[in-house]
């Protein structure tokens, strides 16, 4: 037996001990100063004992699905919520809505309780729920009941009412026992009396039985015969109500899959809980293969330079940490080439640049069976992942291992050819579309008085990782700008044997993740806002009045691209990028297509997501149908039930699958219509059974069943 001393703890320690307790074999529990803690039992399945000494906080055992507990004083609020299994007995009394949605189990409550006992509570199959009232209930006792059983003992033998008014509103299943006298004018709508029969003598029989060994009370004196019973009237009592706000044929709640926040964070768009949810099923390959639609680099931007967007949105850290994402992209990465998905075609499609945008579009081209021609200025493959990430971050034989994977499918890589105008005409006179994924090279520069002496930042991470280094020996060195870029060069200048390095920034820098944490430990200093005024041989001066020394400065507020080799049937927007339509990579000139940073400028994910999309959009303008821009419903926080989770044993079983149905099959088992069924992976609501009551929503794990807001997250995810 296992004793917890409460006092003081936060409820998110304290189930996580139970957990863990519960992991370790414990069967035995003993909960002391228990006060206000709620979920206490939350989601457990297990057949364990618990004596809790205080009073415990809302929905205490919610979910719950096997244990029983015993409750040394009163309860708050939802008391057995949504309860599957089990028994929960309270030796006080407790508070409103006990027995929320209970769909089996037994609750006893040796006292009176607030409003609404037993709200839709309900009974599936041979599972019938039992609350019992030991004292009396107030208005709106057994609301919208589908199922079960409620009892109200009366035990005081209260001489008027023992229940409020409302009594079974809406009752359609389930029956109401109050021990003692009921006027009709108390009956909520749909709820009539009714005669007991011999099972419901048989059922309060056993009802005295079990209360009577719980609490060491007397029940002689106590017969069937004085209570009353309540059920309902017909089927649906408020089938023809008109509800205000709400359109009864058209917002019925929605099976719809959301977007989860890490998938919503990720510019590539990865399903990741569609991902690990196939590892789960044992299916790695096809979890592999589903990557193959959305990225060529697994490991060296998803598992290694990308700065993990993904893991800064988890909603696993509202319980615990986020998943360690990156790990698992590394621990996943395929051990073979990808597939050709479609047969050889005849169109031909040239793709300008071979970086992570244009290397990303010709993937997946090639796959769809395009005559790929891909063009660069350099003789190796990946820009700027190539060129400009420090290789302490990305080592080449991290980067070649997607490399291989990608020039495995048939693309023909011209290399060391640099597209000025003329050869461009040429391109484009032997393609079908041309792509445009050469990126943003040329560094942007403010003039300063004294400037000149100002070097490119990106040209000085270029040059470390051609092996032409900067001795920066003793020297201080300041970064102007202070984005994740001027963190690699940071970090670079600190290799390089800097003595002080600071990165200046007009407004609060963008830097963050990694990249921020590495340039940080390594001590750079990082100031804003800071407004140069002027430059000369040592110092930077700025409009404050302020000086500071600057041995070697670097500027890295961005790059520009370079759109001099293309037509001018191309528009260029005012910053310099190609100008295309919100939704679409397709420029003035209809062959002509932009991704990547000559479209508009972003992370390294961001150039892989953008090329993989323009893919999308050239395949049908070559096929004839019509690009839909992929968009992302973002499944908010308040729809994950956290109770469901938490000490799972293993990493990848710590992901909540947020907004991404796994057929858990809750909404079904739940609805007290039964107005939901499902067949394969197609759910269906039967709009004539189902009543609005939004069960399905409230105990679905991961937000995939919408109660409101239904025409906005329609149109947005069918673009009606």
């Amino acid at each position: 037996m296992l004793t917890i001393e409460t006092k003081g703890l936060y409820y998110k320690a304290l189930n996580r001990q139970i957990r863990k307790s519960l992991a370790r074999g414990e069967k035995e529990i003993i909960l002391n100063d228990v006060l206000g803690q709620r979920y206490i039992g939350g989601g457990l399945e297990s057949t364990a004992h618990f004596d809790i000494h205080g009073t415990p906080g809302q929905d205490l055992g919610a979910f719950m699905n096997g244990p029983e507990i015993v409750v040394y004083g009163n309860a708050q609020d939802g008391v057995g919520n949504t309860m599957n299994k089990g028994r929960i007995i309270v030796h006080g009394k407790a508070g409103e809505i006990p027995g929320h949605s209970m769909r089996g189990g037994e609750l006893f409550i040796k006292g009176d309780v607030e409003y609404r006992a037993g709200i839709h509570m309900k009974e599936y199959l041979d599972s019938v729920p039992w609350l019992i009232i030991g004292g009396t209930a107030k208005d709106y006792c057994g609301e919208y009941m589908a199922g079960g059983r409620v009892v109200v003992l009366n035990l005081k033998n209260r001489k008027i009412s023992p229940v409020g008014d409302s009594v079974g509103t809406g009752i359609h299943g389930g029956a109401i026992f109050v021990r003692g006298e009921v006027k009709e004018y108390q009956l909520g709508t749909g709820a009539i009396f009714a005669q007991l029969d011999e099972s419901d003598e048989k059922f309060l029989y056993e009802v005295f039985a079990e209360y009577s060994m719980y609490f060491d009370t007397d029940m002689r004196g106590i017969a069937p015969g004085d209570f009353v019973k309540i059920t309902k009237k017909g089927h649906r009592p408020f089938a023809n109500l008109y509800t205000p706000g709400m359109n009864i044929k058209t917002d019925m709640p929605m099976h719809l899959n959301l977007t989860p926040p890490c998938t919503y964070a990720c510019p590539t768009g990865i399903p990741t809980p569609v991902f690990l949810n196939l590892i789960k099923d044992g299916k790695v390959v096809e979890a592999q293969r589903l990557m193959d639609e959305y990225t060529p680099f697994r490991m060296s931007v998803c598992g290694t330079a990308c700065p993990t967007l993904c893991m800064d949105a988890c909603n696993r850290g509202m319980i615990d940490e986020p998943l360690h994402l990156q790990e698992m992209a590394k621990e996943y990465y395929p051990d073979f080439n990808p597939d050709i998905l479609e047969e050889e075609k005849e169109q031909v499609i040239s793709i300008i640049g071979a970086g992570p945008s244009g290397l990303s579009a010709a993937w997946h081209l090639a796959r769809r069976g395009y005559r790929i021609r891909a063009y660069d200025a350099l003789n190796d493959l990946g820009g700027k992942v190539r060129k400009a990430i420090p290789r302490e971050r990305l080592s080449d034989k991290v980067l070649d291992m997607d490399i291989e994977r990608i020039t495995s499918l048939p693309i023909e890589f011209n290399m060391g050819r640099r597209v000025d105008r003329k050869m461009f005409e040429k391109i484009y006179a032997q393609s079908d579309v041309v792509l445009v994924a050469t990126g943003a090279h040329t560094g942007k520069r403010i003039e300063y008085p004294g400037g000149e002496r100002i070097r490119s930042g990106l040209q000085f991470l270029m040059d470390i990782n051609e092996g032409r280094d900067m001795d920066l020996s003793e020297k201080d060195v300041v970064i102007i700008g202070a984005g994740n870029v001027g963190m690699d060069i940071a970090c670079e200048s600190w290799r390089m044997g800097a003595k002080k390095v600071t990165a200046l920034d007009v407004q609060k820098p963008f830097a963050f993740g990694h990249e921020l944490e590495a340039a940080v430990t390594l001590g750079t200093d990082i100031l804003w806002p800071k407004f140069i005024e002027k430059l000369d041989d040592e110092k930077i001066f700025f409009r404050d009045g302020t000086e500071m020394k600057a041995d070697v400065a670097l500027f890295s507020i961005g790059e520009i691209p370079d759109t001099s080799f293309l037509p001018e049937s191309v528009l260029i927007d005012e910053k310099g990028y190609i100008m295309t339509a919100e939704k679409s990579f397709r420029s003035s000139d209809l062959k002509i297509c932009g991704c990547g940073d000559i479209r508009r400028p972003g992370l390294i994910t961001d150039a892989v997501g953008s090329g993989r999309l323009a893919a999308l959009e050239i395949n049908t303008i070559l096929t004839g149908t019509t690009f839909i821009y992929p968009e992302k419903n973002l499944v908010p926080k308040r729809q994950m039930n956290t109770l469901y989770f938490g000490d799972e044993e293993g990493e990848i079983d710590r992901c909540m699958s947020c907004g991404t149905c796994i057929f858990c099959d809750k909404c079904i088992e739940n609805c007290p219509q039964e107005a939901i069924t499902r067949n394969g992976e197609i759910f269906t609501i039967d709009p004539l059974k189902c009543t609005l009551c939004y069960t399905c929503a409230n105990v679905c794990p991961r937000g995939a069943i919408q109660a409101e807001f239904f025409h906005d997250i329609r149109e947005k995810a069918f673009n009606e």
